[in-house]
């Protein structure tokens, strides 16, 4: 018997670690609602949760035990009490096996594809009511899918066709499919695939090894899948790892991501260029040891020694070289300032344990993967003139993961911004205000709906932002009134309430008190 939680994110962590203002008493977070849905004993389902903010969540179980030729996919909308609003199922020809979604303001899409074929299903989904509608096609067979993404009434499937990048685009309208011109190369990686609803333009963002060189373009094509231009950075030192794309208008924009020194995967640093006309301009490189707080989760002796020898090599002319991996999230974009946040992570040891994985984000396929250690996580805000401002970082105790993905989440509260993070049916939080940590590191247990009732096992948790000081926590648990029975297995749903109302006076008072 096996069940999976499937974890998805739509949105970007803030993270950080700088002056800490301790005040455990002031700042909370409270379980307001739980929804509990029992999970079969007999079968393998798989669990998620998408949220839509204000307009609620979507949870979608799959699994039917009952029939070998389809398999059941349960749709339940809830409000923000947790209430169901509607239900909605549909039986996936066993043929097919899903591959990969992706959510927009009022539907969600689920990619299914029949294995050594070239048929594909598209299943799109009516956030407001339920209604469901089918779209069938043919791609290409053998694609290894990367991302997929909708535009209007267009699917893109990025990935790999023979080893080599490939962007294709699928017209739910007349059920054509086209392949972007320019992006079957060798020894090329696609980056990301970048969609600007606004100006219906589609940037498709490659790393390239060429000649003993790393070449990071961009290219931009229109929404019937024509290419409009192609922009190329380089430098003679460093090389491009990522790069997200900030519009100000069709003709300007700024490129903010992370860089190597030389074609590794090794981060340096941070970059941000501002790019006009298709011409970008010299990228302000912004190395590690220039940030105030990167180094803030080591011991303070270790952080020490680290400061004391980057500062030696620097003073006799030396280059300090450093080797992390970073996994960048999405932007953050607010009218005053851009925020960039990464964690900072190294492989464990491989895991022989096949996993299946996937959601809006990332592909459902099952394989042997290494798991995944995180140490800490940095944010960093720059205005919109693309000026680097501040930075922050925050530690992260004792977090794995099998999957590659953001495991902390934020959410903004006034002129904070809470993040936290699931371990172990208990919730990690803290609070900061840019380069401030004002309340520091506080743990949360995720709590049972009936009183008397106790949590015995906790498996695949997971945590995403909602809107407003909200958060989900969700996963499955096994509850019972007693640790000695074998108790129930449930699917949860947890809505967590931060509050900050005090954190602001605590913060004056101790403002003065330094003073």
């Amino acid at each position: 018997m096996k069940r999976r939680i499937l974890y998805n994110v739509f949105s970007v962590v803030f993270l950080s670690a700088g002056l800490a203002l301790i005040c455990p008493a002031y700042a909370q977070l409270e379980q307001s609602d739980r929804l509990e849905i029992p999970a079969s004993s007999y079968s393998t389902e798989q669990f998620e949760v998408f949220g839509l903010g204000e307009e609620g969540i979507l949870s979608v179980i799959r699994g039917d035990p009952f029939s070998s030729r389809s398999e059941q996919w349960q749709f339940v909308k809830y409000d923000t009490t947790l209430k169901a609003v509607w239900r909605n199922a549909y039986k996936l020809d066993f043929r097919y096996t899903p591959v990969m979604a992706h959510k927009t303001e009022h539907f969600g899409y689920w990619l299914f594809a029949e294995p050594d074929t070239d048929r594909f299903l598209f299943l799109k989904l009516n956030f407001s009511d339920g209604t469901i509608d089918i779209h069938k096609g043919n791609l290409l067979a053998g694609v290894d899918v990367q991302q997929f993404k909708v535009i209007g009434s267009k699917a893109l499937i990025s990935g790999y066709y023979r080893s080599r990048p490939v962007v294709l685009v699928h017209s739910f309208f007349d059920h054509t499919t086209r392949v972007l011109p320019g992006l079957y190369e060798k020894n090329t990686e696609i980056n990301n695939v970048d969609i600007n609803e606004v100006d219906g333009y589609i940037n498709v963002i490659t790393y390239a090894y060429r000649k003993k060189n790393c070449v990071f373009e961009i290219k931009t094509y229109s929404y019937e899948g024509k290419l409009l231009k192609k922009t190329t950075l380089s430098d003679p030192k460093n090389s491009f790892i990522s790069g997200q794309i900030v519009p100000l208008n069709p003709d300007d924009s700024y490129l903010i991501g992370n860089y190597s020194v030389g074609c590794t995967p090794y981060s340096q640093g941070l970059y941000v260029t501002h790019i006009e006309h298709n011409e970008p301009a010299q990228p302000e490189f912004i190395e590690f040891s220039e940030l105030q707080n990167f180094f803030n989760f080591m011991k303070p002796k270790r952080r020490q020694k680290m400061l004391e020898r980057i500062g030696k090599r620097k003073s006799m002319g030396k280059e300090n070289r450093f080797r992390y991996r970073l996994l960048v999230h999405e932007l953050i974009q607010t009218e005053n300032e851009i925020v960039l946040v990464a964690e900072v992570y190294y492989p464990n040891q491989r895991s022989t344990t096949p996993v299946i994985s996937g959601g809006m984000t990332r592909p459902y396929i099952s394989r042997s993967i290494e798991g995944y250690r995180y140490t800490h996580a940095i944010v960093c805000g720059f205005d919109r003139n693309g000026k680097f401002k501040w930075d922050n970082c925050i530690t992260i105790k004792d977090l794995t993961s099998f999957d590659l993905q953001e495991m902390v989440q934020i959410t903004r509260v006034d002129d904070y911004f809470v993040l936290a993070y699931p371990q172990e049916g208990e919730i990690h939080t803290e609070v900061i205000r840019r380069d401030k940590v004002v309340v520091q590191g506080e743990k949360f247990k995720i709590e049972t709906k009936q009183e008397g009732q106790k949590i015995l096992n906790n498996e695949d948790g997971y945590l995403l932002p909602w809107y407003g000081q909200y958060f989900l926590a969700y996963g499955m648990q096994r509850v019972g009134g007693s640790s000695i029975g074998q108790g129930k297995e449930v699917f949860y749903v947890n809505k967590l309430n931060y509050k900050t109302e005090d954190i602001g006076k605590v913060e004056n008072a101790e403002d003065k008190e330094l003073r």
